[in-house]
């Protein structure tokens, strides 16, 4: 029998390897929590008794209503015309297919709740559009992979509402505080992909411009017209949820409703499945997430076991940090944690544990969420659990590292903007402040 933290340390080395094989990070992750319970004699019927209380949440139907909202509206001409009427407005900006397609990404984030839906729904359009026109493909991948983590910050997020309900904090508040670190993140994505878009660009590619001048256009103002209902969507998803209209679970499901009567009527598509199979793939894209979120769940029962965060807690009250310095350690830790564990798991591991301190500091618990939301948009595109990086392989064809690679630019980003959000409250709450 070993002890649990020499198996812990064990099952940290093998996941490497296990996970190097090519066996789904699911399975991967169940696998080495399995070989920690035989090495510490422990009960293994926990682990699918922790996987369905994990999964039994209301908080979790978000999910899948998102997911098939922004399915359908990406199937359909809905992202097309998103991006048609990006392209009339920045196009011929410097760097102007990268800026469009950052752009849609923003403003799809505000639709999906999700930031795989996001990177999956503007990764279809775009990174083909992008490597046609001569970017490099680390770029766009990069790109997409980065900008669709902005799902998570930019409300509905799914994150922010277990986030408030776990903290019992208004989740209409954290929305609100939410907007503004969500955007302005957003912008500087901007400001980068159009200061650098144009020098990773091959100018003799196929696509010598981002336009073409003798294709026949619709005039400029039935182009916007036909974007205006998809930009419309996130005005009614968060004017239902801070008016009571609907709950955040209820708003998802009115996405879908709304996704769907513009799906098949103002954005039908004749290459667009039926709902059907739109719901199917929807379903099976969900039950991936979901399986990967539950088996990141026995993982985290281990590693709560084994009081890693109650230790950390602990060894900082100890020697009497700072709120200064509780940031930081903060941030260390869930960065770390963020590497092995699912976004949502890294909440209900951490969150629990650290909101006693935050009273005991001064934090304000909704400058905290969008602390932890920021560090878990980092996650997403952090291996070897970064479901952003998985996502854009798959649908671009490209390796994993390489995808990474693309994103490396648009990490440091987010570390310096880590460090501005964690340590100045008037600008991680500015958007509440002013709208509150």
């Amino acid at each position: 029998m070993m002890g649990g933290g020499e198996a812990l340390a064990l099952v940290m080395l093998l996941i490497f390897p296990v996970l190097l094989t090519g066996l789904p990070i699911a399975f991967a992750l169940l696998f080495v929590s399995v070989v920690w319970f035989i090495l510490t004699g422990s009960d293994p019927t926990i682990a699918p008794s922790n996987m369905f209380w994990f999964l039994n949440k209301t908080e979790l139907l978000s999910i899948p209503f998102f997911i098939l909202a922004a399915d359908i509206l990406g199937r359909s001409r809905a992202t097309d015309d998103l991006v048609a009427a990006a392209d009339l407005l920045f196009g011929r900006l410097r760097g102007g297919l990268a800026l469009v397609t950052m752009l849609s990404t923003i403003v799809f984030s505000a639709i999906s709740g999700s930031s795989v839906a996001t990177a999956l729904a503007i990764g279809r359009v775009m990174i083909p559009k992008l490597i046609e026109a001569g970017y490099e493909r680390r770029f766009s991948v990069g790109l997409v992979a980065a900008g669709g983590g902005l799902g998570i910050m930019i409300p509905p997020s799914v994150p922010l509402i277990i986030y408030a309900t776990v903290a019992e904090v208004s989740v209409a508040s954290v929305f609100l505080a939410a907007i503004g670190p969500g955007l302005l993140i957003g912008l500087v994505f901007c400001a980068y992909v159009t200061i650098m878009g144009d020098r990773l660009r091959d100018p003799a590619s196929s696509i010598a411009t981002e336009t073409d001048d003798d294709e026949p256009r619709p005039p400029k103002a039935v182009v916007l017209l036909r974007a205006l209902p998809v930009v419309a969507l996130p005005f009614l998803i968060l004017g239902g949820i801070y008016s009571g209209l609907f709950t955040p679970g209820q708003a998802a499901a009115v996405s879908v409703g709304y996704a769907t009567t513009l799906a098949f009527t103002l954005y039908r598509s004749p290459a667009m499945p039926s709902l059907w199979t739109m719901t199917a793939d929807a379903g099976r894209l969900s039950a991936a997430i979901l399986i990967i979120m539950a088996a990141t769940s026995v993982f985290g029962y281990i590693i709560t076991q084994e009081r890693i965060p109650s230790q950390f807690a602990e060894i900082m009250g100890a020697i009497g940090v700072s709120a200064v310095v509780f940031i930081l350690m903060v941030n260390g830790l869930l960065l770390f944690l963020g590497c092995f564990l699912e976004i949502i798991s890294v909440i209900l591991i951490t969150l629990p544990i650290f909101k006693p301190m935050l009273a005991e500091l001064g934090i304000d618990p909704i400058h905290f969420a969008i602390i932890m939301i920021l560090n878990m948009e980092l996650a997403v595109i952090t291996p070897p659990i970064g479901m952003n990086l998985f996502v854009i392989s798959s649908i671009s064809k490209t390796p994993i590292v390489k995808v990474f690679r693309g994103t490396l630019p648009f990490v440091g980003i987010l570390l310096v903007m880590l460090i501005l959000v964690s340590y100045s409250e008037s600008i991680a709450l500015f958007s509440l402040r002013l709208l509150e």
